[in-house]
């Protein structure tokens, strides 16, 4: 279908904002870009795989200067996470195309991403003193008598220099290798996978999450390593619709036109906002993600409304 000028100017809006939300904290764009190509096509499948796509283009685009910066870091634990996440990413994409889920598509997503990005604009992302006691009380708890970091003021310790938002120190909280670490890296993987399969998102948030709470990583290096596993995230999640969708549909589920001109403005948006991002403190990273995604809930309100 050939676009109006119009939609085409909108597209390359969307697709800008959706590159400044990924450079702060990897935040997929599936909340507007969703609604959007459903407000057109009426397909949801469709839908999900455009936004898999911008997603992807997007992560490379924010990634490049993370990359250039070193704020990333890959290591074997890791594997585990990324292997139930693509595994977990597999089977919601089956549930999705077998079950008339859509609805999680309608107005319950808008509104939770304008009370999450109102969460972290007034309380700050969730990385700063409240998620501190929030895993010392956590790990106390499940640490105590126990091998590892039992000692409250050694946890608060730790909490002071391998939290801090400015630390490059990588050491997680719960003892790496661990029975706990394991389960905790199994259940988060296949949240995220989940997420990314049924929901057609980059999963980037989350992942940051787990990074700093599991991993123990720094707010911009984990930004920086969740857009890089973000990019597996998504050509694996948007190669399972297109194959599942021929298997069982026998049809694909893409369009390289609302892709073109969504992804010129997430690549150069993204490309040039994350070199200044990484500039900017961890509040203040916060607070920007926190607009940016009630911005974002608005304008996806406004696509279902209409629709």
């Amino acid at each position: 279908m050939a676009l109006e000028v119009y939609q085409i100017i909108l597209f390359i809006f969307i697709g800008a904002l959706v590159g400044i939300s990924m450079c702060f904290v990897g935040q997929t764009g599936q909340g507007v870009i969703v609604p959007l190509i459903l407000l057109i096509t009426g397909d949801v499948l469709i839908a999900i795989t455009v936004n898999l796509l911008n997603d992807f283009i997007a992560a490379i685009s924010v990634a490049i200067n993370y990359m250039r910066k070193r704020q990333f870091y890959l290591n074997k634990n890791i594997m585990i996470l990324i292997i139930f996440s693509l595994i977990a990413s597999f089977f919601g994409v089956i549930l999705l195309i077998l079950t008339p889920l859509s609805i999680i598509f309608g107005w319950f997503l808008p509104i939770f991403i304008i009370f999450l990005g109102s969460t972290i604009l007034s309380k700050g992302f969730p990385t700063s003193e409240s998620l501190k006691e929030m895993v010392l009380k956590i790990t106390q708890k499940l640490s105590k008598y126990k091998n590892g970091y039992a000692d409250p003021a050694e946890i608060d310790k730790m909490n002071d220099n391998k939290l801090n938002l400015r630390d490059n120190n990588i050491e997680s909280f719960i003892k790496p290798y661990s029975k706990l670490f394991f389960v905790l890296a199994i259940i988060l993987g296949i949240i995220v996978g989940l997420n990314s399969g049924m929901f057609g998102a980059n999963s980037g948030l989350i992942i940051t999450i787990v990074l700093i709470v599991l991993y123990g990583y720094p707010l911009k290096k984990s930004v920086g390593t969740a857009l890089i596993l973000s990019i597996f995230m998504c050509i694996f999640t948007f190669f399972s619709y297109q194959i599942l969708g021929f298997v069982i549909n026998g049809q694909f589920y893409f369009n390289w036109e609302f892709n073109l001109y969504l992804g010129i403005g997430s690549f150069f948006t993204g490309l040039i906002v994350s070199n200044y991002v990484q500039k900017l403190s961890a509040k203040t990273m916060g607070q920007g993600m926190g607009a940016t995604m009630i911005l974002l809930g608005l304008i996806s309100l406004i696509f279902y409304s209409i629709s």
